[in-house]
């Protein structure tokens, strides 16, 4: 469950899909009547729930989900596990704020949003290189990942970015493309792209122990499996609720009004989200990497009006990232030995170019 805390954020990131303007926050009032009302109903259909305060910048709030927490842990509520999560970018955090999410690490966690070395954060984020205490996160939290957003601006130093992050102690980046209607990737930021996929798998065959970051973590030997059935990547809708100050329910943060126009987000509304035949286009489904693709549908409703319906550039970034998981999984095994991964990648190749 989502909870929208805030609509207002501190800084002004280059790729941020969110309007900004609004600046509605939710009192704590508002909060407890809404977790009071929706974690009952939560608790008879599933065993654990994840309650994510949203932004903006929800750390603007820290106040309220203190108190929050402290009243959430306090209550009998029927919901035996669940586990709070903000997600922040790191630059309101007080020395006192910290004493405090240290003593609650194991049921409360922050997720870091940093997007690589300095170039590459004080270019998408506002100069906050310097405003981020990484040693905290990375200590605190050290088996949740840090999510770092590319842009055209800082793709060309992607590898330098992901060995900074690892350098400062963060096991697991997820690191994503930066989408939406104001990110324009041409076709130079995409030869960087692919420039940049080229580079980065050489320093994780130099550093075996290290765990790759997201964009090598394809599961590439998935490709080409069809089912029956088309199978919908995200539980938006489902398994996932994003609920506003009003108590109005949005699939997810991406179809609420902090993201997109109040009339497009009422329209969301309509979509069937448990139907899945409405969430893969004709073309997806032709397509070889369909069941290995990681779409995202908000992004797609955002750039698209239609859910099925991807940006041309993000089937360019698939196919690019595909074949560099593909490389790098075959030299990974091939130095290890790994004749079976070797040959089963061979096989797939060989289907794809015939």
């Amino acid at each position: 469950m989502m909870l929208l805390v805030t609509y207002k954020c501190n800084l002004h990131c280059s790729y941020c899909y969110e309007p900004k303007t609004l600046t509605l926050r939710m009192s704590e009032e508002q909060a407890k009547r809404i977790l009071s009302k929706e974690i009952p109903a939560f608790a008879d259909s599933c065993d654990e729930l994840e309650i994510h305060f949203m932004g903006g910048e929800p750390l603007l709030e820290f106040p309220m989900l203190k108190n929050l927490a402290e009243w959430l842990w306090s209550e009998p509520f029927p919901m035996p596990n669940y586990k709070l999560f903000a997600p922040t970018n790191g630059t309101l955090l007080t020395e006192e704020m910290k004493a405090w999410f240290r003593s609650h690490h194991d049921r409360f966690y922050l997720g870091l949003s940093f997007d690589g070395d300095m170039h590459m954060q004080d270019v998408n984020r506002s100069a906050s290189f310097g405003m981020v205490d990484l040693d905290f996160f990375a200590s605190t939290w050290p088996d949740q990942s840090v999510k770092m957003t590319i842009s055209p601006e800082t793709v060309n130093h992607l590898t330098e970015g992901v060995k900074f992050l690892h350098g400062k102690g963060f096991r697991y980046i997820s690191a994503d493309l930066a989408l939406g209607t104001s990110v324009e990737w041409g076709r130079e930021a995409l030869s960087s792209y692919k420039s940049e996929l080229n580079r980065l798998p050489e320093f994780y065959l130099d550093n075996p122990d290290l765990i790759p970051c997201t964009l090598l973590r394809m599961d590439i030997l998935n490709a080409g499996h069809h089912s029956d059935r088309p199978v919908k990547s995200c539980s938006c809708g489902e398994d996932l609720v994003c609920i506003d100050l009003t108590g109005q329910h949005y699939a997810c943060h991406l179809f609420s009004p902090i993201s997109i126009s109040l009339e497009k987000a009422q329209k969301s509304k309509s979509i069937e989200f448990s139907n899945h035949d409405l969430f893969a286009s004709d073309r997806c489904r032709r397509c070889f990497l369909e069941s290995v693709c990681e779409r995202c549908y908000g992004m797609n409703y955002i750039c698209s009006d239609d859910v099925a319906t991807p940006s041309p550039f993000h089937c360019s970034a698939t196919k690019i990232r595909f074949a560099a998981n593909c490389r790098f999984r075959m030299r990974k095994a091939a130095l290890s030995g790994d004749t079976a991964t070797v040959n089963a990648i061979a096989r797939m190749l060989d289907r794809i170019t015939k």
